[in-house]
C-alpha cells in the first residue's frame, strides 16, 4: 500500500538496523522538517525508493545534501539489476528514481548539494516536473552535466534568495559540460518540456550554465530573472528557445528577441551605466 512518511525533530528519516524496522518500498511522498540530519536520503536507502515521487525538505539547517551519492563498496553491495541501479562500467553506477516527479527545498541554510554525482554515482530522474528551491544559501548548483539528458519532463524550476548559486548546470567529471572549446562541434543539450523558469534574488549567480554546450528550450514560454546582479550570460553556447516572447526582470518585461545571451549583456551594460551615473 503506498503511503506518505513525515519527519519532525528526529535524529534520521530512516532509521537504522538498530531501530525500528521500517520499509519503505511504498513511500510516495517524504517530508522533512525541522531536523538535525545531515544526509536526508542515505544511499543505503536508495533501493527502497523507487516509488517515491515527492520530496519536500524544509528548515533543516544541518542538511548538506538531499540525495547520498554511492561510494564504491555501496554501489557494489546495492547494484541490483531491476531496481534503479544500472551499472554500464566497472566505474559508474546509474542511479534512476523513475518515479519522483516533485522536489521542494525550503530553508536549508547549510544545504551544498540536492543530488551530487561522483566518480562511482550518476543519478537520473526521467519524470522530474517541479523543482523548488528557496533560501539554501550555500548551495552553489543545481544539476551537473550528467544529469541533463534525463531531465526528459522537467516542466517548472524555480530558484530563490539563494546567496551562493552561481549556475544550474556545472560541469562534472564526466566533461559532459565543457569549458574550453576542443575544436568540435557543441553538443546540443535538450530539456523538452520546460515550460517556466524563474530566478530571483541570487546575487552571485552568473549563468544558467557556463559551459560551451549549446542548448534548447523548445516549450520555455515564461523566463523571470529578478535582482540577479552578477549575471553575465544566460548559456555560453548558443539557445534556441522558439515560444520565449518576454523575459520578465526587475525593469518590466521585455521582448525577448532570438538572442537572450545579447539581451542580458545589454540589460546589464545600461544598469551599470546608470549606477555609474548616479
Amino acid at each position: 500500500m503506498p503511503m506518505t512518511f513525515s519527519v519532525l525533530n528526529l535524529q534520521s528519516p530512516f532509521p537504522n538496523s538498530s531501530g525500528m524496522p521500517w520499509s519503505f518500498h511504498n513511500l510516495i511522498e517524504l517530508e522533512v522538517k525541522w531536523n538535525f540530519v545531515k544526509k536526508i536520503i542515505p544511499s543505503s536507502e536508495l533501493l527502497q525508493l523507487q516509488k517515491l515521487e515527492k520530496i519536500h525538505v524544509k528548515h533543516c539547517d544541518w542538511a548538506i545534501e538531499v540525495v547520498e551519492a554511492l561510494e564504491e563498496a555501496g554501489r557494489n553491495r546495492n547494484s541490483i539489476s531491476g531496481h534503479g541501479f544500472d551499472e554500464p562500467s566497472q566505474t559508474t553506477t546509474i542511479v534512476r528514481l523513475s518515479n519522483l516527479t516533485q522536489v521542494k527545498l525550503d530553508n536549508l541554510g547549510s544545504l551544498r548539494n540536492i543530488w551530487k554525482s561522483n566518480q562511482w554515482t550518476t543519478f537520473e530522474f526521467p519524470n522530474l516536473t517541479t523543482l523548488y528551491i528557496y533560501k539554501c544559501d550555500r548551495l552553489r548548483h543545481v544539476f551537473s552535466g550528467s544529469m541533463v539528458g534525463s531531465l526528459l519532463q522537467l516542466q517548472e524550476l524555480h530558484i530563490t534568495d539563494c546567496d551562493l548559486l552561481v549556475d544550474v548546470i556545472v560541469k562534472d567529471a564526466s566533461g559532459v559540460v565543457e569549458e574550453e572549446s576542443d575544436g568540435k562541434s557543441n553538443e546540443i543539450l535538450v530539456l523538452p518540456h520546460l515550460k517556466s523558469l524563474s530566478l530571483y534574488y541570487l546575487r552571485c549567480f552568473q549563468g544558467f550554465s557556463l559551459g560551451k554546450e549549446d542548448f534548447s528550450f523548445p516549450l520555455l514560454d515564461t523566463l523571470v530573472i529578478k535582482e540577479c546582479p552578477t549575471i553575465r550570460t544566460f548559456t555560453k553556447g548558443n539557445l534556441a528557445t522558439p515560444k520565449l516572447k518576454e523575459i520578465e526582470t526587475r525593469f518590466g518585461s521585455f521582448y525577448a528577441g532570438e538572442d537572450i545571451n545579447s539581451f542580458i549583456k545589454i540589460k546589464q551594460k545600461e544598469f551599470s551605466d546608470n549606477w555609474d551615473y548616479d
